[in-house]
């Protein structure tokens, strides 16, 4: 493993990157500017989105503007297979989307933080209240900037794209707004949905799915830690023994033999898709935009953007979803909703294929794009275009610009979507007062609500999905969250990851669609495999981090 470094101009192999970031011309000189050959930003991104036509408009106005392109290497795949090539290759683009250490640990990244500190006073404004978070959790250095969790003024959100078990609102609607609280109860409402809508569009009513394709497996095996009351610590949760902070993996714990053995009557009873665990990525959010997927375990930023964005432009507004905060027993609190925390390690790197004097362009560029005006085109869109003041001057939309920025094919060709979403952008309040997203300025927020949310929010007391998870979140822990901490490659703990992930894939699907007088002898099988995987060196380096975190940032609240 390469060692780290924090000076921005060693390099692995020097010439080899200046010569590999040299399309773009006068990088350094003209970026920014709008003048000159335009500089053309290379973007490896595990966001599985289209790539952008070449009429999007923002990307015309950043390139008439700014004087930058974008080519995106948009993932198709597996992952870890994908950056364990571009690693290997040293085919490295000029950016790189951040979402584990794999690329820090191959001497991939540069260290920002000189480069933040002399060149871009506005992401250093930007990042201020967590700059010593960003150092201190990398080791002294930056390798890469959060796109997520930076607050530059109130939060206003009203918006929860999180984990939960999202419900269809005609379900709800169907029983009369029940008030679901476990998960028993859950899958009896959908059952009994089910049996009476044994289809939806013309096709077969699915209660329950599960995303078991590629990187995004970990649903699989995130429930129970939900279910039973722990906050989205990743794999594991942490409890308090004897006044010490412990970390508990998720995998082999009570709560996880709870949960699927729950997961396998409810397969017995038919409520689980069988092809869940077949499914590619496609075939499963294929079914989500058909309006039949009754609910499902999953983050909400999974599916909003493209499935479910489909069924509201057809108009199928039943069929999408709201999330509810569902437990083991009504004993146990949920803990879904966080404080807004900053993204740590992750976001855009500068991978050390890039040239000198192009990181200096690029990260002046990003810059640029944090400044309030740049943020609000990225954000709002275009004044008289997507939005214009209203007669009170007031920042608005009419309908058919709220119903357009709904439309995936509306947003493909006016949003600038894959580089907003992962590059640094202000989220809370501008200085004007009004929210950074549209959406949660509160008038836009009720005219964009449509007659299903208004009518599910009134029957449940509340006023935004935020608030139906929980209106009011608690503080969280110092050391919160856990899953920003992720092994370095090679290291025994990593590759004990690696091989509980095997034994994992292969054994919760068969707990979940075996017999139920076999339940046993698999959990135990599936017990002796994960402790031959070495599962207990995964959990001691998390309790040494853990340990590491809390004499730094801190315990439970108080």
């Amino acid at each position: 493993m390469m060692k780290k470094v924090k000076s921005f101009f060693l390099f692995g192999c020097l010439a080899l990157a200046l010569a590999g970031c040299s399309k773009g011309g006068k990088a350094g000189a003209d970026a920014g500017s709008g003048k000159g050959k335009p500089m053309n930003i290379s973007i490896f991104t595990i966001q599985q989105r289209q790539q952008p036509p070449a009429d999007n408009k923002v990307y015309k106005w950043i390139e008439d503007k700014f004087g930058v392109t974008f080519s995106f290497d948009i993932l198709v795949g597996d992952k870890d297979q994908k950056i364990g090539v571009l690693i290997a290759g040293g085919d490295l683009p000029d950016l790189v989307e951040v979402d584990s250490p794999k690329f820090q640990e191959a001497g991939c990244l540069i260290d920002l933080q000189d480069l933040v500190e002399q060149y871009a006073p506005n992401l250093k404004k930007h990042y201020a209240g967590v700059w010593k978070q960003m150092l201190e959790i990398d080791g002294g250095h930056i390798y890469s900037l959060p796109g997520y969790g930076v607050y530059d003024g109130p939060d206003q959100g009203t918006y929860y794209n999180q984990n939960g078990f999202w419900v269809q609102k005609a379900v709800l609607k169907e029983f009369g707004y029940p008030k679901i609280k476990t998960v028993d109860q859950l899958f009896d409402m959908l059952e009994a949905y089910a049996k009476k809508y044994p289809t939806i569009e013309g096709m077969k009513t699915i209660p329950f799915s599960i995303i078991t394709a590629d990187w995004e497996a970990f649903n699989l095996w995130n429930p129970p830690n939900f279910l039973a009351g722990y906050p989205n610590d990743g794999n594991g949760h942490v409890v308090q023994e004897g006044g010490k902070y412990i970390y508990k993996d998720n995998f082999t714990d009570e709560n996880a033999k709870r949960w699927f053995k729950l997961a396998n009557g409810y397969f017995q009873r038919g409520l689980i898709d069988p092809e869940s665990f077949t499914d590619n990525r496609d075939q499963y959010y294929a079914k989500i935009a058909q309006g039949r997927v009754l609910c499902m375990f999953i983050q909400g930023w999974q599916f909003m953007n493209e499935a479910e964005n489909t069924l509201k432009t057809a108009g199928l507004y039943g069929r999408t979803y709201a999330p509810l905060p569902i437990v083991f027993d009504e004993s146990i609190k949920p803990h879904y909703r966080d404080i807004p925390i900053p993204n740590l390690q992750r976001g855009y790197g500068i991978t050390t294929k890039c040239s000198k004097d192009k990181a200096i362009a690029i990260i002046k560029f990003m810059d640029e794009m944090i400044k309030e005006e740049n943020q609000k085109v990225l954000q709002w869109g275009f004044e008289g275009e997507d939005w214009q003041y209203d007669a009170q001057g007031r920042p608005s939309r009419t309908d058919q610009q709220r119903h357009d920025q709904e439309d995936p094919n509306w947003i493909l060709h006016n949003k600038a979507t894959l580089w907003w979403e992962e590059a640094p952008k202000m989220e809370g309040s501008y200085s004007d007062g009004n929210a950074c997203a549209m959406m949660n300025i509160p008038w836009e927020f009720q005219a964009n609500a449509k007659p299903e949310d208004i009518e599910l929010w009134n029957a449940y007391g509340v006023a935004s999905n935020a608030a139906l998870v929980d209106p009011n979140p608690p503080a969280n822990a110092g050391w919160y969250p856990m899953w920003q901490i992720d092994p370095v490659d090679g290291s025994e703990a990593k590759l004990a990851l690696a091989k509980t992930e095997t034994v994992r894939r292969k054994y919760m699907p068969d707990m979940i669609k075996g017999k139920p007088g076999d339940f046993e002898k698999t959990w135990n099988e599936y017990i002796k495999e994960m402790d031959k995987a070495n599962l207990a060196a995964y959990v001691k380096f998390m309790q040494e981090n853990l340990d590491n975190r809390v004499e730094k940032f801190g315990g439970m609240p108080e």
